[in-house]
């Protein structure tokens, strides 16, 4: 009963938080497998892998002059952080194509940290079950969106240079945003150790850094708004979609609606038509306005496959 309660403890919040995350991609959903993938890393592979350098490096931290205080603040964070921080890397540099902006960095970024908590409670959870209650609220409520802030740090700067044409900016902010993260991490371990006042200051650290990761998924949504705004404007000149396609890729609530009315039909080829519909316009979309910057990884003919889908999903709307 105690092993049931302890993996419900932790997994539950971390689907909610989940899915909240999953909420703030509105326009264009990144691709599921890689959504999976992120989140499959933080919850087994750099458990493994922080944990066991954490056990080797204890005894020689603990050495130094700052002694078992270095090893319980200090040691977690230099470690954790960079083992999380990989995958995010490793996405950037081998799928950057779906790699399309802060946005995405923050939804990486954030699945990743909430495998990793997700396992790093349940392994808390397990040790006594007489403190699971206040663990629970402590660890999966109060502070549950901290790894997914520390590791959200850099994917929303990988984001951010993305676009950056000078290499000596992407060369100098990853380092930087890797530090920020390791500095709120030891922040955090290092003020809890003053009972409530700490608990409270770590709080409203996390809070704060929560709040200015959604600000800066508010000012993606628009700036994403105003790229589908103006490059969709132009393929409904040209012939590529309808107005009521163009309409159905702007304004959310209309999307939705396409969705559920196809959804709700039965017809599961017309569900996958419209769905495959709205993430092709949206994709062209986002292409054109990478090609509009220069971005070397896309190309005309990325640009006009869509355009060669779009019109063979409108051909077969037709024919139904």
């Amino acid at each position: 009963m105690h092993f049931f309660s302890a993996i419900v403890a932790a997994a539950l919040p971390t689907f909610i938080y989940t899915l909240i995350i999953w909420w703030l991609d509105r326009y264009e959903k990144e691709p599921i497998p890689l959504l999976v993938a992120a989140f499959a890393w933080g919850s087994l592979p750099a458990v493994v892998i922080a944990f066991y350098f954490q056990f080797v490096l204890a005894l020689p931290v603990s050495q130094t002059p700052l002694g078992p205080n270095l090893t319980y603040w200090g040691l977690a964070p230099v470690v954790e952080e960079p083992v999380k921080a990989a995958a995010l890397i490793l996405l950037f540099l081998f799928v950057r194509h779906e790699f399309d902006g802060p946005l995405d960095g923050i939804v990486y970024g954030a699945l990743i940290g909430f495998g990793f908590s997700m396992t790093e409670n349940l392994l808390f959870f397990l040790k006594d079950q007489q403190v699971l209650l206040s663990q629970f609220w402590l660890r999966s409520v109060l502070f549950g969106f901290n790894h997914a802030f520390f590791t959200c740090i850099v994917g929303l700067t990988l984001g951010w240079v993305r676009y950056t044409p000078r290499r000596i900016v992407r060369y100098i902010a990853l380092p930087c945003s890797l530090c920020a993260s390791i500095f709120f991490h030891a922040l955090h371990n290092f003020a809890v150790n003053y009972d409530l006042p700490g608990l409270f200051f770590s709080w409203l650290i996390q809070s704060c850094g929560v709040l200015v990761i959604l600000a800066v998924a508010v000012l993606a949504w628009r700036h994403e708004r105003r790229w589908m705004e103006e490059y969709l404007r132009e393929e409904v000149a040209l012939g590529t979609i309808t107005p009521a396609d163009y309409n159905e890729a702007i304004h959310l609530h209309l999307r939705f609606q396409a969705q559920l009315k196809a959804l709700l039909s039965g017809d599961k080829q017309r569900f996958l038509r419209v769905w495959r519909m709205h993430q092709a316009v949206t994709k062209l979309a986002f292409c054109k306005h990478q090609l509009s910057l220069g971005d070397r990884f896309r190309h005309d003919d990325d640009r006009e496959s869509l355009r060669r889908e779009i019109s063979q999903l409108t051909l077969q709307r037709s024919q139904h």
